[in-house]
């Protein structure tokens, strides 16, 4: 096959190997160090730089790359790759030295399997040069294909292994061996050979001029200038290079030699083992303490909650080889009180099944008629037109208590029918049950008049009936409406006036979370919304986004998570590790004034620990005094205040350094009846403006409830708005608060608690 001068050649595997019975050791890293930034090459002795992110850290203090013991490893020790950061740089091979062929090898246990941009391989080893067609590069594809590459001055030689591909989170051994007398390249698998491919009559192998990496392939793909792709995320261990080529029995016993200390099976791997530790960002200047995040890496929104035999259940969007976009797999947290999470192994990743290769997106949960919990979810298939279809999983397993695994449906379950939408927008189905039946609405837009949600209707959650839009609006009063409605949800929240039952639709344009409330007819699938202009969910302007939802079985209520989008440039994200976390869960309902009304859920009470503050009916001098003593990153605050008649802006000061170098104000302004924050001199790096929108007190008291979490900032005022940001502070001092208040104001009630940590990794 043919790809970008790459030529694969696969000859039948009955084919006799030839070579070596064990060739001339030429560098091997046994990865033992389990320390420090270095990787002995043990021919030599020469120490090489192990590149990590962290070696020189920039939001909190150095930490080494990330070694492994001998509990996890095959031999001694070994070294995690993260996917994103980490490499090992060594000097170049020649062609002497390769020259009458070579063998490489190595254990590796990966745990993700990227995309494959470029065609390239995420690579174990590489030493090669694409333009000139010289070098080699060893290692992973997509789906866990894997195999080498070889430069031949005229064309490039792919050989590949298509058919046994590589476990997740489980070691093998890969070896490739390369016969330049007979043309011959050979791989093994656990000391096994799979592929003996003759190579074409012309051309020479050569070596290029360029460094030898461990772990990143030599020219890799790049995002934003910042990211390099094709690079090996899991464990590492035993790499070898050995000139001359091997046979299947030198493989054989290597393996065996290898493995003998352990009784001649490789070490089952933990969760843990493979994962990015919680030690990793101890001390980083922004990352949330008690809101929800992953391990590491990147995360877009949370969805598909649902309730099953005592556990909370929360998916995600996750690339698991770093803070940035791209070939995304669900990620998967249980909880007993939707406060405390638990990650779990990723629940859905991409696989060559035709169905979803391109991307697992977001999606939504429902129960089948047995109870059993379902998970529906976009499927992304780049073949595919179009190449958003929705797909559905369910558990592998129904008595695991974590449902850890989960078996997707072979092929979709909705398709996008001709004339329904904009063709190609239809991507993030809710799915909710309704009597005996069950409603899926898609996101999607309708050209000349709004974005939409279509509607699916089934009675066994396989076979579903297209129902048309759940309602539109004429979007040329309203920019950007126009848009694909992202990410559906429709869930009740009381009964209105009129005595009918209240339902919130809830969407995404643009990361900006936009509501309407109205009525539900489900015999005829439609909403009618009781106003049509849209109402902006959040005044944080696009850092509350994504929103999901479910109505919890055990209280009855309506829950919305949301994701809290970060604020930084790539770069920042790069040196940070991670990027976004989960909001908290609110609580929905409807209000005497037909409006929304939402709050924090109750149970976020169990993460506070010491009352710092704790003032009745005082004047704002006094609790401005009481403030000024305090200090914290991880609090909550309850603010009661009667305003006075004199306008102005009232609220609290957040994240103040001393004499004020920093400091971000959150206030509601009465002059211009806006709920604001004002980030211009958060940090000394940038301004990050002022965010906010119309907000109306009127003759009532303020109360304003805020989170501070680090970087994160969410205040809820009155139960009415909420307005999500971030504060992004350069000083580790930048930790004060303060009140503002105007004349004649009276401080009915000030609280503030110490907020707890909740899950590993904050």
């Amino acid at each position: 096959m043919n790809r970008k001068h790459a030529t694969a050649l696969l000859l039948a595997a009955s084919m006799t190997a030839q070579g070596n019975a064990g060739g001339v050791p030429l560098a091997r890293w046994s990865l033992d160090q389990q320390s420090g930034k270095q990787a002995t090459e043990t021919v030599s002795g020469r120490q090489d730089p192990v590149n990590y992110v962290f070696n020189q850290a920039r939001f909190k203090p150095d930490s080494p790359p990330l070694w492994r013991g001998a509990a996890s490893c095959v031999v001694n020790g070994c070294l995690l790759f993260d996917g994103y950061s980490t490499d090992i740089a060594a000097p170049s091979l020649s062609t002497g030295q390769l020259g009458q062929g070579f063998t490489l090898s190595a254990w590796v246990a990966p745990h993700a399997f990227e995309w494959g941009d470029g065609g390239h391989y995420s690579a174990f080893l590489s030493q090669f040069d694409a333009g000139a067609k010289q070098g080699f590069s060893f290692g992973m594809y997509r789906f866990g294909t894997w195999g080498i590459k070889l430069g031949l001055g005229s064309e490039i030689a792919d050989v590949r292994v298509r058919e046994r591909k590589l476990p997740r989170d489980s070691w093998s051994h890969v070896a490739a061996s390369y016969d330049p007398a007979r043309r011959l390249v050979s791989l093994y698998l656990n000391g096994e050979r799979l592929v003996h491919v003759a190579l074409p009559a012309g051309g020479e192998f050569a070596m290029p001029s360029v460094p030898l990496t461990i772990g990143r392939y030599s020219q890799p793909e790049r995002i934003g200038g910042v990211f390099k792709l094709n690079t090996f995320l899991g464990l590492m261990d035993e790499v070898r290079i050995d000139a001359g080529p091997s046979d299947g029995a030198a493989i054989g016993r290597m393996v065996a030699d290898d493995l003998a200390a352990h009784g001649g099976k490789a070490p089952r791997l933990s969760v843990a083992e493979v994962s990015i530790p919680a030690s990793v960002f101890d001390g980083d200047l922004h990352r949330p303490q008690y809101h929800v995040l992953p391990d590491a890496g990147w995360m877009n929104e949370p969805h598909a909650p649902f309730y099953f035999q005592g556990q909370y259940h929360l998916f995600f969007q996750k690339n698991p080889f770093g803070p940035f976009w791209h070939q995304i797999h669900w990620g998967h947290w249980v909880s007993q009180d939707m406060v405390h999470w638990r990650e779990l192994p990723i629940a859905l990743a991409p696989e060559d099944d035709g169905l979803a290769s391109d991307g697992v997106w977001s999606g939504s949960a429902t129960q089948a008629a047995d109870g059993t919990p379902v998970l529906f979810f976009t499927a992304g298939n780049d073949q595919a037109r179009p190449n958003q279809r929705t797909g559905m999983a369910t558990p592998a397993d129904v008595n695991d208590p974590d449902l850890v695994r989960w078996t997707k449906y072979p092929r979709p379950v909705t398709l996008q029918p001709e004339g329904e939408g904009r063709f190609g927008e239809f991507r993030d189905p809710y799915v909710f049950r309704h009597a005996d039946r069950w409603f899926q609405l898609v996101g999607s837009s309708l050209p000349g008049r709004s974005g939409t949600a279509l509607v699916f209707e089934s009675t066994d959650l396989r076979n579903w009936s297209a129902r048309g839009p759940l309602f539109s609006i004429d979007a040329k009063g309203f920019a950007g409406l126009d848009a694909t409605w992202e990410l559906p949800v429709l869930l009740p929240i009381g009964k209105g006036k009129d005595g009918r039952e209240r339902h919130v639709f809830l969407m995404d344009v643009r990361a900006q979370a936009y509501y309407w409330i109205g009525v539900f007819d489900p015999a005829s699938a439609r909403f009618t919304p009781d106003s049509e202009a849209p109402r902006v969910f959040d005044l944080g302007q696009g850092h509350f986004s994504g929103p999901s939802g479910f109505v919890d079985p055990k209280t009855g209520r309506s829950i919305v998570f949301s994701i809290a989008q970060g604020e930084r440039s790539l770069q920042d994200e790069y040196d940070a590790g991670w990027a976004h976390n989960g909001g908290l869960p609110i609580t929905l309902s409807l209000g005497d004034d037909g409006d929304l009304r939402l709050a924090p859920i109750g149970e976020l009470a169990s993460l506070r620990g010491q009352t710092l503050l704790d003032l009745r009916d005082v004047t704002p001098e006094a609790a401005s005094s009481a403030l000024a003593g305090l200090r914290g990153d991880a609090l909550e605050i309850e603010l009661v205040l009667a305003p006075g008649a004199a306008k102005g802006k009232r609220g609290l000061s957040l994240r103040a350094a001393p004499a004020r170098q920093e400091y971000t104000e959150l206030y509601f302004d009465s002059t211009q009846q806006r709920l604001e924050i004002d980030r211009r001199r958060s940090s000394l790096a940038r301004s990050y403006g002022v965010q906010g929108g119309a907000f109306a007190l009127g003759d009532d008291t303020l109360r304003m409830r805020v989170f501070l979490d680090r970087s994160m900032v969410e205040a809820y005022v009155n139960e009415r708005k909420s307005l999500t940001s971030r504060i992004y502070a350069t000083r580790r001092d930048a930790d004060g608060l303060g009140l503002l208040a105007e004349p004649g104001d009276r401080v009915v009630s000030l609280k503030v608690w110490a907020m707890r940590g909740t899950a590993k990794g904050n």
